[in-house]
Parts: C-alpha cells; structure tokens; sequence
C-alpha cells in the first residue's frame, strides 16, 4: 500500500505541469458553459461564413455536390470548410457545443504542442507550461481548427521523428494535423516549412518526416479535389475570384506590420517578444566581452539559444518578406498575370509565424533562467560581484525578460475570449453582440417561420429569401433556403446576376461598388444608407429611400425579404410588407418586417 502511495506521488509530480496547464486552458472555456449561446465571440469570418460551411456540409454529408438551400443552389466548393474532420462535431445539430468543442480541441492541442516545444528546447518543463499556455489562448478563430493551433505539436513531432522516437504516433499526428486544418490557408505553408525541415536534416533519420510529409500531401489533395480541379484542370463553374481587383500595399509598411504586430487573424501579441529577441543579441555581445567572468557552461547554453532565436527569427524575417511581396506593386503585377490563381493568398505563410515567435520565447525564458541561475550562484560565491558590469548587465536582463513576458501575457489575456465574457458574467447588460444576438436564437425566426409557412402553405425549401439588415447566416442557420451569402468561391454569372438586384444601391456609393466589384465574397443587400452594417440592432432606424431591382430579385427567385428595419419606400419598390406589426420577442436583438417581392404589375 505505502509503495502504491509514493508510486502515485511521484507520477503527480512528474504529471503537475500538464495538470496546471490543462486546467488552465479549460478556464477560458467556463464562460462558455455559463453563458451558453449569450457567450460573446468572434462573428467575422467566423460566424458569417465558417460556422455556416460546417452547418451544411453536416447537412448533405455524402450528399451530392450540391448545397440546395445556399444562394440559390451553390455548388459545395463555394463552402469548403477549414478543417472537414470537425464536422463531426456538427452531426449532433448543437452547433454552440460544436464550437466549444473546437475551441477545446485547438487550445489543448496548442498547449501540448508548444509544452513540449518549449520543455525539450530549454529542458525546463515550467518554462514549457508558460509558453504553452500562452500559445492556447491566442486569439486564433477556433473554426480554423489544427490550422494554427496545431502548428507547434507538428513541428514537435517532425523533431521526434528525426531522432527516430514515436513514428507511428507522430504520423498518426500530421494525419491528423490535415484533417483538421485547411490547405489554402496554412497548409502550404506548413508543408514547405516542414519540407525545408527535411532537407535541412536529411542525414537524420528522414524516412518518417517524408512518410509523415506524404501522407499529410495525399490527405491535402483529397479533401481538395474539387477546388484544385476547378483551379488547374478548368472543371466546374468559373469562380467570381477570376474578377478580383487586387489594391497593392506599400511593401515596407506592410512587412514591418506583419514583423512586429503578425497579419490578419494572426496578431499574436509578439511584440514585447521581439523587443527581446533583438535585445538578446546585444545581451550576448556584452556578456561574450569579458568572456572570463562567465563560466564555459553558461556561454555554451547562451550560445545554444542564441542560435535558435537567430534562425528562427531569420525565418520569420523571410516569411515577413513574402508575405509584403506577394502584396505589394511587383506581387500584384505578377498574380495579375495567374489568371485562377491570382486569388490565391500566398500572404497566409505569416500564419505560420506565431509558433515560431513563442518558441523565441522559450528560448528567451531560458536564457534568463540560465542567468538568474548563475547570478544567484555568483553573488553567494562573491559580494563583490554585485558591482561588475556583467553582473548589472545580467540582472537587468533577466528583470527586462521577466517583465516584457508578463506583459506578453497580459495582452494575449485582454486580447482573449476570456476578457469580454467575463464582462457579460458581471455585466448581464453589456451591450457586445452575442452568438445568440447574431444568429437571432431568440425565437424571433422562427415566428417569422411558422407565420410564412401559414400564409404560404409552403416549408422553407419551397421558398427563397434574402436578408437586408441581418447577416444571411442567421437564416442559414435557422434551416432558411437564400440567395444571399458570404463565399470566397461562388460562381461568377450568379455574382453578375445578383449585382444587377443591388445596382441601384451600389450606383449610390462608391465604397459599396467597389468592395462588390473588387472582392464580391459578401453577396448581400447592400444599403447606401448604412454601408459597412451587416447587423441592425432594433431601434429608430428605417430606410428612407432603399431601392433594389425586385424583377431581378423576383426572376433569381427571390420571394420574401427580412428586413431588420422598416423600408419607407417599399410597396414603391414592389415590396409588400405582409404585416404592419414586425416580428420581435423581448430578448430579441432583430426587429424582423417581412416583405413579399412582387415586381410592379404582377398580381
């Protein structure tokens, strides 16, 4: 029995950094769970597009080439979802538990993946749980899956595999990796840098990394069968990207954006990281100076981690670079002449950048560990010592790292999920918009439902109906078929086709035509009078002079228009409000007016 009692002891110790940093990662998710669908997330492109994807290919699973109920009929490529694995999570139909469940399967996987980074490149496992942790709340978009989250375990396990420990395991792992990740998004990246690992260690072991590398390749190009046909082999419809006006962005500007703060749906608070590994490098040429007063071991661990944080920052610099080329004048140039591809956003190699950031800042954990070693130990060797310049020079260094983490890790806090339902926690009243805010679960739709289905004596899938004021998603997800939606893949002709519904509001504004004409993902009923609003909270607002043209709406099939405010001019228009009262529940954040489309002279 006492053998059994110390047996468990020692496995507690040697298991409490993973222990304290599961349980940690599971604190940003108790808001969640007190909340529930009140809980406050991230809704562009997350909510509008992402969730939706999941949603209907969890629908049709095996089901045709086809989404019915998507903008009229689209075909699936016009939703290819981030990571396909995680449908899985949708099959049961609660959606809000599938996006937890996401967010706790990227976060954990996060964690582990940047523990074991951090623990076998400084042999300190405290400095693996600071690091991990860190990396598990960044606020990458949980709909992304492994794509970012799962970087660093991959990473890991290519290390492994080199050193000829856990192949099965660790192929097993990047299988996995690209089942749940997204290949136009992170995954060429991943697979050239993992690629470039290879050839950089070729003379270790390389059998399993390029099993692993292959296999990962194979899974890429099933999953994207369909889109890699329509872009290289001319199969399917033409994609409304073909007529992407790409804008150049000064390239120095960008790349130094992109080097100290991280690109879109990237920012990972790496700043004060950077700071201090630019600082390392003229910490290490003041201490190598007087050489004599550090002992040979210490210079030979500072020199280990300096060599990690110069190549890693090296390659970051470079994937900085590429990622401002691709979008500045010369890169333009060039993607204009790839006709396809010219869509294809090369700039997502920076998504690779924040593991790579916090594996510096292990290594720069473990330089100030290593100093605050060594300056412990000299200054009860010699008082003296605390009046020489290295030892000023070292202790400023490992208070500045100590500082500058602390900060890092107050930004990744404030700039989490944690912080704005910790608010709504203390603040019921606090005015951010909400998933159930967003995809209207207050029972607002389905009035709206039930009242179409009893006038009409039609269900959902007889009909169409395009959204004015409320994101399309939110009839997405309450089971509505629209011609309206939010795709970077849909077909060109329904992209003209829908234009000429919304020409009349997009000849009253500028900005309106061009992100249409230019960009075009958002397929919505634009309005000159809030331009930019996807969402309108009930309130005094209505739309003094919308105009759309209805015969087109009508002849797409267009029979019924939510609108989230009262449309002055509508009967004008030919659109018939079906009921004088707009439908709204107390909790509502949608006041809903529901609209019959009939062009003028139809009965």
């Amino acid at each position: 029995m006492q053998a059994t009692k110390k047996s468990w002891v020692h496995s507690l110790k040697n298991h409490i950094w993973w222990i304290l940093g599961f349980a940690a990662v599971l604190v940003q998710l108790v808001p969640y769970l007190i909340l529930g669908t009140d809980s406050i997330v991230v809704y562009h492109d997350q909510l509008d597009g992402e969730m939706i994807a999941y949603i209907l290919h969890s629908k049709h699973l095996f089901q045709g080439g086809f989404f019915p109920e998507f903008m009229g009929g689209m075909e699936k490529s016009a939703l290819v979802m981030p990571a396909p694995m995680c449908v899985l999570f949708f099959l049961s139909g609660h959606y809000f538990a599938a996006y937890v469940a996401m967010h706790l399967f990227g976060s954990l996987a996060g964690f582990c993946g940047m523990y074991l980074l951090g623990r076998d490149m400084t042999g300190r496992k405290w400095i693996g749980l600071i690091t991990g942790v860190l990396y598990a709340y960044l606020p990458f978009l949980p709909v992304y899956g492994l794509s970012q989250y799962g970087i660093p375990l991959l990473i890991w396990c290519f290390l492994q595999m080199h050193k000829g420990k856990k192949p099965v395991l660790c192929i097993l792992y990047s299988i996995l990796y690209a089942l749940n990740s997204s290949l136009v998004l992170a995954g060429f990246a991943v697979m050239g840098l993992l690629l470039l690992e290879i050839l950089l260690q070729r003379k270790k072991n390389a059998r399993y990394p390029l099993s692993a590398w292959g296999a990962m390749l194979a899974v890429y190009i099933m999953e994207n069968i369909g889109l890699l046909s329509q872009i290289f082999g001319g199969h399917g419809t033409v994609s409304h990207k073909s007529e992407y006006v790409l804008t150049p962005q000064p390239f120095w500007e960008n790349f130094w954006t992109e080097f100290s703060k991280g690109g879109q749906h990237s920012q990972d608070c790496h700043t004060y990281i950077l700071y201090l590994a630019v600082g390392m490098f003229f910490l290490t040429a003041v201490l190598f100076v007087k050489k004599s007063l550090l002992p040979p071991e210490v210079r030979r661990v500072l020199g280990k981690y300096l060599r990690i944080v110069s190549a890693l920052l090296g390659i970051v610099f470079w994937l900085c670079c590429i990622s401002a080329f691709w979008n500045s004048s010369a890169g333009i140039l060039l993607r204009n002449h790839m006709q396809a591809m010219k869509g294809f956003q090369l700039g997502r190699v920076i998504w690779t950048t924040s593991a790579l950031w916090y594996m510096m800042l292990a290594c720069i954990l473990g330089i100030g560990a290593e100093l605050a070693r060594w300056v412990w130990f000299s200054l009860g060797a010699d008082r003296k010592a605390l009046l020489s310049p290295v030892f000023l020079v070292s202790a400023a260094a490992v208070s500045a790292i100590s500082i500058l983490s602390c900060l890092t890790a107050a930004r990744i806090l404030l700039g989490s999920s944690l912080k704005p339902n910790l608010q709504k926690i203390l603040n019921p009243g606090y005015s951010m918009l909400s998933y159930s805010d967003y995809y209207a679960l207050d029972g607002v739709m389905d009035q709206v439902r039930d009242y179409l289905e009893r006038v009409s004596g039609q269900d959902v899938s007889q009909y169409r109906v395009v959204s004015l004021g409320i994101d399309p998603a939110a009839a997405y997800y309450q089971g509505f078929y629209c011609l309206d939606g939010y795709s970077n893949n849909y077909s060109l002709d329904y992209k003209h086709a829908f234009r000429e519904i919304i020409r009349p509001e997009l000849e009253k504004s500028e900005y309106l035509a061009s992100s249409f004409d230019a960009w075009g993902n958002r397929c919505y009923l634009f309005s000159s009078e809030c331009p930019g609003y996807y969402t309108i909270e009930k309130n005094g607002f209505f739309f003094q002079n919308y105009e759309i043209d209805v015969k087109s709406l009508y002849d797409l099939g267009g029979r019924y228009l939510l609108s989230a405010a009262y449309i002055q001019n509508g009967e004008e228009q030919g659109l018939y409000l079906m009921r004088e009262e707009p439908f709204e529940t107390p909790e509502s954040y949608y006041r809903i007016f529901v609209y019959a489309i009939r062009p003028q002279g139809m009965k």
